[in-house]
């Protein structure tokens, strides 16, 4: 008997209450509706800044340490600096979460280059600038959704940009890409894009790593895109069922003729594709190797797998 996708059915925006939501911003806790940002700040000006964002669990953060890794990491590579240590950020965000009540939540955290000092354009001269969010979860695919599954786009002639402008590793807010292809996709009749390298092999969805499934294995791209951690956790749980995984080249011809394919976000975990350009993939409904690993998932994160209690700020 195959099994059925379970998917959680209390994550909606109807059940969400945002009057929980709080920013962190110049050092305090306010009010969602509170926190701001200057206008002239160079991260809003000229997407000069890095983010992430990380998810809590049933009160706990999932993979908090891989987040905060790869959050200094895009740091170190965009020359920013936070103006505080890791420990000191952990401490911030796990603050945030408790003071807000919320159970299961999505945690922005961001470092702007923050203002430019007046009658110069030199980086080096500004200010960077900290913030955070906390906001309910609202899974990003509902369990209607996710049992259709999406139907993209290749996008074959707006290409990711590539990494020796942008190096994809860090996370970064240069998006003009991604929104244009989301338009171009959106006008063709299709739910998202599916983004090609300037070498015409498989990149990545707007806020999406791309996973195929061929010969029973899966198969993700390995250059030119981000490293997804939601990507990472399906490779992770692939290799305790058993299933082959491994990062390479993915041609589109090759992701047409898979028999199963999913994105993976922060925000969903896993999302299935099931058609892509109006064709199908497989059956034309989530796979068998889709829905054990979004199953997985969820099971591991009940029993407390990578979840990680979060904690008041002066216990940082």
């Amino acid at each position: 008997m195959t099994e059925a996708l379970q998917v959680p059915t209390h994550l909606t925006v109807e059940n969400a209450d945002f009057s929980k939501a709080l920013g962190y911003v110049d050092g305090a806790v306010v009010p969602l509706a509170e926190a701001k940002i200057s206008v002239r700040d160079l991260g809003l000006m000229y997407a000069d800044m890095t983010y992430d964002v990380v998810h809590t669990w049933k009160g706990g953060f999932f993979r908090l340490e891989d987040h905060l890794d790869r959050f200094f990491a895009s740091m170190q590579g965009l020359r920013l600096d936070a103006g505080m240590d890791r420990a000191q950020m952990r401490a911030v965000l796990s603050d945030l979460v408790r003071r807000s009540g919320l159970q299961d939540t999505l945690v922005y955290f961001a470092c702007t280059r923050g203002m430019a000092v007046p009658g110069s354009r030199d980086p080096t001269l500004s200010k960077n600038n900290f913030f955070a969010t906390v906001t309910p979860l609202v899974l990003r695919g509902q369990p209607e959704e996710m049992a259709r599954g999406k139907d993209a786009m290749l996008v074959r002639d707006i290409h990711r940009i590539p990494a020796s402008a942008v190096n994809p590793l860090w996370k970064n807010s240069h998006w003009g890409d991604f929104i244009r292809a989301t338009f171009a996709a959106k006008d063709a009749g299709f739910d998202t894009p599916i983004l090609l390298a300037t070498d015409g092999l498989v990149a990545e969805s707007p806020g999406f790593n791309i996973v195929a499934v061929i010969d029973g294995a899966l198969l993700s791209p390995d250059s030119g895109v981000l490293g997804g951690i939601s990507c990472r956790t399906m490779f992770e749980i692939a290799a305790e069922l058993g299933i082959p995984a491994r990062y390479g080249a993915l041609t589109p011809e090759a992701l047409l003729g898979a028999e199963e394919a999913f994105l993976t976000a922060t925000s969903c975990g896993l999302f299935p594709v099931t058609r892509i350009d109006g064709q199908k993939i497989g059956a034309g409904v989530p796979g068998p190797i889709t829905t054990r690993l979004l199953n997985t998932y969820y099971r591991k994160k009940n029993a407390g797998w990578h979840i990680t209690p979060v904690t008041a700020r002066d216990e940082g």
